[in-house]
């Protein structure tokens, strides 16, 4: 099967897929971004990238449309797999190509429309005539029913899922040694991007509370983003220079052993889909303090997590203490999301379902 996959990320979440895909199938990468594509992107076999910076803001311009158009007519493809919905998904919609999965990537759907009419009028277009939508949680296929009207039987709910084999839970005092981090000391994990929708303002304050007096805490931050000048700022003026290490972004195949060298991980978000990270961090065994953000109570409850008021500090640090001072609460906890995340977070065993979509999509149009 020839798929076009599109998409204005080209981050970790599209490596995920793009790695699955061009296993069974001829891909064609189509980024339409500022940014560059991750390295594990780039060192794929058997993927084809094309890289577009695009012109618009708001809405595609008649140039995008062209040149979308033109990649559909020479690549030819059975499906087109879009996700960022009103960025790209818009190109497929207008392009008038069927079949079309739209893939929201949370903020699309959750926030965004929210602040432009533009944007909202781009993604009622993208859900009206698409052909099936693949989302990540329960409280985002409700949402779009509700806001443009989707028949249920046109959404697929799966979460993306992780690496099993990759992300599992190791020995906390080896990958501390790895990482020259302190054996001893209480480790927060904090694995979002520096940006407002993921409350790092919030985080940080609760922090600085949280370790007043204590000199056996640290706060790993693996963040990059547009906030992190300021974040940088606050912490070296708040003097936590010794408590939180900002390493910004990661490679995907590090990242257990920080994962396991950690106590707690932490989110902070204000809004969210199913966060990988978080999967990430269940597979590890973590102990889990997060907002109340519907998507991110799907997987986490009083069995397996701490959690917080979205926006209150102060929830925050209470949560921080309450592991601080129980930790037999953390190995509770971690057992707990290490079978969950067996359970329900195997990409491998997902996949499969994205597979079905795309099988079925294809034989209809056909």
């Amino acid at each position: 099967m020839k798929v076009l996959y599109v998409s204005s990320n080209g981050g970790i979440h599209d490596y995920r897929f793009l790695k699955k895909l061009s296993e069974d199938h001829e891909v064609l990468f189509l980024h339409y971004a500022a940014g560059e594509i991750i390295s594990e992107i780039d060192s794929l076999d058997h993927l084809q990238i094309i890289s577009k910076k695009p012109a618009f803001r708001s809405m595609p311009l008649i140039s995008e449309c062209i040149h979308f158009k033109r990649i559909v007519r020479e690549f030819k493809p059975d499906i087109i797999h879009s996700g960022y919905v009103w960025q790209v998904g818009i190109l497929a919609a207008i392009s008038g190509f069927h079949p079309h999965l739209s893939m929201p990537w949370g903020s699309d759907i959750l926030t965004e429309p929210d602040k432009s009419f533009i944007r909202r009028l781009l993604v009622k277009k993208v859900m009206r005539t698409c052909d099936h939508v693949q989302c990540d949680a329960e409280f985002v296929k409700k949402k779009i029913i509700d806001d443009y009207g989707l028949p249920a039987e046109k959404i697929t709910v799966f979460p993306w899922g992780i690496d099993l084999e990759q992300f599992k839970k190791t020995d906390k005092q080896s990958a501390r040694e790895k990482l020259n981090l302190d054996k001893d000391k209480f480790i927060v994990i904090f694995n979002r991007h520096f940006e407002p929708v993921y409350g790092v303002d919030c985080l940080l304050d609760a922090f600085r509370k949280f370790c007043d007096g204590k000199n056996d805490v640290l706060m790993l931050m693996l963040s990059d983003g547009s906030g992190k000048v300021d974040a940088l700022r606050y912490i070296t003026e708040s003097n936590l220079d010794e408590k939180i290490q900002v390493l910004g972004r990661v490679p995907n195949n590090e990242l257990p052993a920080f994962l396991n060298a950690a106590d707690v991980y932490v989110s902070s978000s204000l809004s969210d889909g199913t966060s990988l990270s978080l999967l990430e961090a269940m597979a590890c065994g973590k102990g889990l303090i997060v907002t109340d953000v519907p998507a991110i109570k799907e997987w986490v409850s009083e069995a397996n997590g701490l959690i917080v008021k979205r926006g209150s500090a102060g929830e925050l640090e209470s949560a921080m203490e309450k592991y601080y001072n129980n930790r037999a609460m953390i190995e509770e906890h971690g057992s707990v999301n290490l079978s969950l995340a067996a359970q329900k977070a195997n990409w491998d065993e997902n996949y499969k379902k994205l597979s079905g979509i795309y099988g079925n999509l294809v034989h209809t149009e056909k």
